[in-house]
């Protein structure tokens, strides 16, 4: 038992450790592109490695807890079945920002539309899952650990797929600023990675702790490989620097501002609110976000406020 123990806070102690630096890299890769999307890439390694911690690590321990109070075995299985799903919002989320990195990364649209149904997909399957178990259609499994890990594993190599789609063909390839062939070997390494750990765990059974110990922390490292490839492996085109303009027109065509955007700005900089600007031009209010969303990207600023600064500075208006 003290072996057991030993071999797992090991495991605990590096596993914390590979969350941490696969944070803190996500973050100095942001801060040194500041790009909107690698944004997205930090924000899903925090919500990524935070579920890995309750559902895998927290769950070890508050099991450990509940086998010296409950000696039913049935409860313990339908504990051991649902203190994990706990966590599944961590993982939806970090699912979500995975596919939205890999679509903001590669210029494709990720639409109001898209997140809805997204969402709405998960909560439909928990809720369905949650229902046939209540009311007896599906048993407790006997081994709820090998249950999570196979329905686990077939999502997540889904998710994966689609991650990788857009990568495959970039939706608007004069705007790529990195170098695809060094983004292509990250991806082949991560991927490989997060085929690893789903054989291991696919093959997870009674092997022992030490068995156990070895594949979360394959998990870790695997899960970390994306942000660490792209920070050492991975050069992005310098940003060029600012060119002063002299009217609107100039700055539409060096940001490839569309007609449509170019008066979305125009109000905006007059102090419109999306309702407003909705009303003016006769297009809907989700329209006019979809629009200032790509304007934001165009122009890589954040807010209405750096947009009305920007164009005051390229074209000198008041």
């Amino acid at each position: 038992m003290f072996a057991e123990y030993l071999i797992y806070l090991v495991a605990f102690v590096a596993t914390s450790g590979i969350a941490v630096i696969s944070i803190l890299t996500s973050y100095q890769i942001f801060h040194k592109v500041k790009k909107s999307e690698f944004q997205l890439l930090l924000y899903q390694q925090i919500f990524l490695f935070t579920f890995y911690i309750y559902s895998i690590w927290g769950n070890l321990a508050l099991r450990q807890v509940i086998t010296d109070a409950i000696t039913d075995p049935e409860i313990s299985a339908k504990l051991a079945l649902f203190l994990p799903l706990l966590g599944i919002p961590f993982l939806v989320i970090s699912w979500f920002m995975l596919l939205k990195f890999s679509l903001n990364l590669n210029k494709y649209r990720f639409t109001g539309t898209w997140i809805y149904i997204f969402f709405t997909v998960f909560l439909l399957l928990l809720s369905a899952s949650v229902y046939l178990f209540q009311t007896g259609y599906f048993r407790t499994p006997a081994n709820p650990d090998k249950f999570l890990i196979r329905a686990f594993i077939p999502l997540n190599l889904l998710i994966h797929l689609l991650f990788l789609l857009p990568f495959i063909k970039p939706g608007s390839a004069k705007d790529i600023y990195y170098q695809k062939q060094e983004i292509h070997k990250c991806l082949a390494i991560y991927l490989s990675g997060t085929a690893l750990y789903s054989v291991v765990f696919w093959l997870l059974g009674p092997l022992g702790f030490v068995y156990t110990a070895v594949s979360i922390l394959i998990l870790f490292a695997s899960s970390a490989l994306l942000p660490v490839c792209i920070k050492f492996f991975v050069s992005f085109a310098e940003k060029k620097p600012a060119v002063k303009t002299n009217n609107f027109e100039s700055f539409c065509k060096e940001y490839n501002i569309s007609k449509r955007e170019s008066e979305i700005i125009l109000e905006i900089c007059d102090g419109k609110t999306n309702k407003a600007i909705a009303e003016k031009l006769f297009i809907t209010l989700q329209t006019v976000k979809d629009h200032a969303h790509r304007i934001y990207t165009k122009t890589n600023v954040k807010s209405r406020v750096q947009l009305a600064n920007l164009v005051r500075e390229k074209t000198g208006k008041k």
